[in-house]
């Protein structure tokens, strides 16, 4: 890289430079523009650099932008946080928003802030529509057209379904989460309840979706409620954990959020010491139901 004049020269006959909004041309590996510093950030479907406050790429329209991570060049280096942030705008788990003054309403249903680098995409915002449709996406907010409809408080409890499955030979099926929080843990099967669904049937389904193992949520018993302050790092959460029985030779395929899955012995999973969350205690506490509670292990 040469001085500004050398670079923006050479971008302009390559036409590979990008023009900021005040004017101004920058080679394409800006990450500011060199007269009015506004950020600029790379689509991540062409490539061709904009000004942050565009609210879709320059060249093709494109709403969502690539992460630009790595070693400052013209003094401003987004942070993945401050890239996410800037992505998710006001918008908080339980909360609902309007796209557009006269669009379609959306409840956000998870927003998912640090998945692994390199996994595209950097961040995801799963909603339900007014008409029930689910997706997941990473349509970033846009001040300018789009509304909050009802915000819930910052620090509202989050529920989710954990499930103990337990074969005849006394081993429990454990997955290997493949996002944030605790990616590459072993964990157990579980996740968010849907709007409308109670905790034992979100058991039942996070476990055919994330395992491929079937069972009928009346077969689900309760273990307990898990509530405990800063048990998630992603804010509060209680989860209802169950515990089921299946039967020998049940095959277990990962799918969803599950990257891996295996069947372990309750003592070796404990022992390993590395279980996400506090699914540790709860694979305690299911180990005396399953015991009688005679004995702990």
């Amino acid at each position: 890289m040469g001085t500004y004049e050398e670079d923006v020269a050479v971008a302009l006959r390559e036409r590979r430079a990008s023009t900021c909004t005040c004017g101004a041309s920058n080679p394409p590996h800006y990450d500011a523009c060199h007269d009015c510093g506004q950020p600029l950030v790379t689509c991540a479907t062409c490539g061709t650099v904009s000004p942050q406050r565009f609210g879709g790429c320059t060249e093709c329209g494109c709403e969502t932008f690539a992460e630009t991570l790595g070693p400052h060049e013209e003094g401003y280096e987004l942070t993945h946080a401050e890239f996410v942030n800037l992505q998710v705008g006001p918008r908080r788990v339980g909360g609902r928003y309007r796209v557009g003054a006269n669009g379609e309403d959306y409840e956000v249903l998870d927003i998912e802030r640090e998945r692994p680098l390199g996994t595209w995409p950097s961040w995801q915002i799963t909603v339900r529509w007014a008409d029930g449709r689910t997706t997941s996406h990473c349509t970033r907010w846009d001040d300018r057209r789009d509304t909050v409809v009802e915000q819930p408080p910052a620090d509202a409890w989050r529920r989710t379904a954990d499930v103990v499955a337990v074969d005849p030979d006394g081993r429990v099926l454990l997955i290997e989460r493949r996002w944030e929080p605790f990616t590459g843990c072993w964990a157990l099967p579980g996740g968010h309840l849907d709007e409308g669904e109670d905790s034992r049937h979100a058991g039942a389904r996070e476990l055919a979706e994330e395992t491929g193992v079937r069972v009928d949520a009346a077969d689900l018993t309760l273990i307990g409620t898990y509530d405990a302050p800063g048990r998630d790092p992603r804010g509060r959460y209680s989860t209802d954990a169950y515990l089921v029985r299946v039967p020998a030779g049940t095959v277990a395929v990962a799918d969803d959020d599950a990257a891996n899955v295996r069947w372990v012995e309750l003592s070796t999973a404990l022992a390993d010491g590395a279980l996400a969350f506090d699914h540790a205690d709860i694979l305690r506490a299911a180990g005396r139901l399953l015991t009688g509670g005679k004995g702990s292990c």
